[in-house]
């Protein structure tokens, strides 16, 4: 008996091993850099971009250098047009540059583009502006936004106004609904619609409750109400937020660019009572993005020092690849000077990561490709 039992184990680790089983299975796969896409114009003046998207195997950037849109085919990873504004192009400040964020209209052919003064509306099919919605005449820009599809609602902010604002759309008649100013706002960042509280989630950069940043919740039926406002705020430490994403169940991971001298940190939330779930020692971030089908999150960070405290300068750009179960960084891979930006190709499992020239291995500003596993 004792003889067959021990026969019978032997069998079973053979037959996990044969399928992957042992020290493999917890061992996570690096993404890997699958090529560096050029962009025209890119190299001098140094690189000037925002934010990208990926909707029906096209990635868009926004590129102020050449003052359009960029589109690659994410299946052949070739740049195949760049849709014109017309934008203002690289300004004298980032504030005064234009495109910046970009909100994609799911399952249709529009994007809504933030620029000085104004949102585009897109056809991406028709590779043409077919829409300029008028936000204010301060000469700053629209900035990041976020879409609400059961209310059909896309929210930008403008977050070098004083005081900073959110503007909500209708993506049904592309006209202004309301406007939400934020009094003693230090700057707005990134946001994201909340489909199961039904709420924009919004990055606050400071307030006097919360100097160094809060997350605020706006509920869509006060919007729908016509009369917008926080309901509730969550508050982040010495974060200084920036970019935001949904996780899997209720979590929220907030990156986080924190000034000189302060810890370089990633905070993941419930995203229902704010409670802090993870608060990793990474950092220096702007847009992060989140690949349900390998349950990661990708955060390049252009900000990352090694020494893990927020510096000026003597910046080692990085990308984070964290777990969305463990809620642990699993790997950093180096990426281009000034990294902010990423979208990711669930379908194809690629992320996208555009970049400005002077790092090693990536001499000439474009965009990044690499894999999500």
């Amino acid at each position: 008996m004792e003889k067959r039992l021990i026969t019978l184990m032997l069998l079973a680790v053979t037959a996990l091993t044969g399928c992957g089983g042992g020290d493999d299975i917890s061992a996570p796969t690096p993404p890997k850099l699958l090529t560096n896409i050029a962009v025209p114009n890119a190299s001098s003046p140094p690189f000037s971009f925002d934010i990208g998207y990926v909707e029906a195997g096209k990635y868009f950037l926004s590129d102020r250098n050449n003052k359009a849109v960029d589109v690659v085919d994410t299946q052949s990873n070739t740049l195949t047009a760049q849709i014109v504004g017309p934008f203002i192009g690289a300004g004298a400040t980032t504030n005064e540059s234009g495109p910046d964020g970009i909100v994609g209209i799911t399952g249709t052919n529009t994007i809504y583009v933030g620029d000085v003064d104004s949102v585009k509306v897109i056809d991406t099919a028709a590779q043409k502006t077919v829409n300029t919605i008028a936000i204010s005449n301060s000469g700053s820009r629209v900035d990041e936004g976020c879409y609400d599809p059961d209310d059909h609602l896309a929210m930008f902010a403008n977050p070098g106004d004083s005081p900073p604002f959110v503007t909500l759309i209708s993506t049904l008649t592309q006209t202004v609904v309301t406007k939400l100013s934020f009094n003693g706002s230090s700057g707005l960042e990134a946001c994201a619609y909340d489909p199961a509280s039904k709420s924009f989630l919004i990055n606050n950069d400071g307030t006097a409750a919360n100097p160094e940043g809060e997350l605020d919740v706006i509920t869509a039926s006060s919007v729908v109400a016509g009369n917008p406002s926080v309901s509730k705020s969550f508050p982040l430490g010495k974060c200084a937020p920036a970019g935001i994403v949904l996780g899997p169940n209720n979590d929220v991971l907030i990156g986080c660019d924190p000034p000189a001298g302060d810890p370089l940190i990633t905070l993941i939330l419930d995203r229902t009572s704010g409670a802090i779930q993870a608060s990793l020692p990474f950092g220096g971030v702007d847009q992060v993005g989140y690949d349900p089908a390998s349950n990661r999150y990708f955060l390049p960070a252009r900000h990352y020092v090694t020494s893990g405290i927020a510096a000026a300068s003597g910046f080692s750009p990085q990308m984070a690849v964290i777990d969305g179960t463990s809620r642990q960084v699993l790997v950093k891979i180096p990426v281009g000077t000034g990294a902010h930006s990423v979208a990711i190709d669930s379908t194809l499992g690629q992320v996208y990561v555009p970049f400005q020239p002077g790092a090693a291995g990536f001499p000439n500003g474009g965009i990044s490709v690499f894999s999500t596993r």
